[in-house]
């Protein structure tokens, strides 16, 4: 399977509050923008569980 390509591939990610941290902070060193409901992006992160 190729490496995922900005150009060609959009993520969204779900899970703990570190994994989220980690994975963004890996997909932005790829060259991956974060996007939003405003702002299109190569990724995004699902945030249906707060911190408590």
């Amino acid at each position: 399977m190729p490496a995922l390509d900005p150009a060609h591939d959009r993520v969204m990610i779900c899970g703990s509050p570190a994994m989220l941290k980690d994975l963004k902070h890996i997909l932005e060193h790829r060259g991956f923008k974060e996007g939003n409901t405003s702002t299109p992006g190569d990724f995004v992160i699902e945030r249906a569980f707060a911190e408590q």
